[in-house]
């Protein structure tokens, strides 16, 4: 099982978020069944600390895509969406900070559980009318 799913998620009308979305769910659920396999003494902290690297790095990139989009066809709501970005990355700062910094990695898995929600609000309410708007915007319409 899976901590969240695409179907949970609004489909974009611009593919390349749809994509970013999806890949984003696959690394949460990787992250999640990796950090089940350490709690339970069955895997390794290097891996779950690789495959969480390899989301703050997703994060990052995904956020900085969606940015420049939104700044390329100026998205009227972007200080919002852009904002929600930046809370969300001080977060994910702190929970990190917390891992790196102090070796609490349950930190981390508490701040991955609980993405799922804010990924699920986020794309419904402010991902997809703006998926929607860039899509318009590309097309010509």
């Amino acid at each position: 099982m899976g901590l969240i799913y695409a179907e949970q998620l609004e489909d974009m009308d611009y593919d390349p978020m749809q994509e970013t979305h999806e890949s984003e769910i696959k690394l949460l659920n990787e992250i999640d069944k990796l950090a089940i396999g350490y709690e339970m003494g069955r895997g390794t902290k290097e891996a779950l600390e690789e495959k969480l690297d390899q989301y703050i790095e997703h994060v990052k990139k995904h956020f900085a895509d969606e940015e420049a989009l939104m700044e390329k066809y100026n998205f009227p709501s972007y200080e919002m969406h852009k904002t929600a970005h930046d809370m969300f990355l001080m977060d994910l700062q702190y929970a990190v900070n917390m891992w790196k910094n102090n070796g609490n990695i349950n930190k981390m898995i508490t701040f991955i559980r609980k993405v799922p929600e804010w990924l699920q609000m986020h794309v419904n309410s402010v991902d997809a009318p703006t998926a929607s708007f860039i899509a318009r915007k590309e097309s010509g319409s």
